[in-house]
């Protein structure tokens, strides 16, 4: 049925510093552009920066989730999600935690170009929607001008398993 499950486990090697994120970037093509999640939202949301998120249901398009950050960044990750699916009208793929919940993520433009774009105005849509599954993102923070990230906000045990699963679906239209 086209099914599929994904286990990984992680094993960080002591000494290793926390990592920002772990999970799984996939490109997806442009008309999959219906997005709907079960998680924190409607805004953004990381282990660290969820006050002004609830939990529900819902749904937009990638350009939607981006955050207009004058300087690019990363930036409309969603926490705590239990799941995610995006649809070209004909065709949903789902994604499911197993075991636990995910931070998902699915944007018009790729980490790197977000890293490397001066302003917000630099910024051409990939030729893709870029989705990611993540076991977690470690938490935003304050570093640069703050304190360093408190511990409990970072992804940095040595040992963990991930599991996810992601299953297409034709969508059936109503009668």
């Amino acid at each position: 049925d086209g099914s599929v499950d994904l286990s990984m486990d992680v094993h960080r090697t002591e000494g290793f510093p926390f990592l920002p994120r772990f999970g799984v970037r996939m490109f997806v093509p442009r008309s999959m552009g219906r997005i709907e999640y079960c998680g924190l939202g409607p805004r953004e949301s990381y282990v660290d920066k969820r006050r002004s998120s609830w939990h529900g249901v819902f749904h937009g398009a990638p350009e939607e989730f981006v955050e207009p950050y004058p300087r690019p960044q990363e930036n409309g990750n969603h926490h705590d999600c239990e799941w995610m699916s995006l649809s070209d009208g004909d065709l949903r793929m789902s994604f499911v935690g197993l075991g636990r919940t995910f931070d998902g993520q699915v944007l018009p433009y790729t980490q790197e170009e977000l890293a490397g774009a001066g302003h917000d105005c630099d910024l051409e849509r990939c030729p893709w929607n870029v989705a990611c599954v993540d076991y977690l993102q470690s938490g935003v923070g304050s570093n640069s001008c703050g304190p360093e990230l408190a511990r409990r906000y970072r992804l940095d045990a040595d040992d963990f398993r991930f599991s996810v699963g992601s299953f297409p679906r034709f969508c059936v239209p109503e009668l």
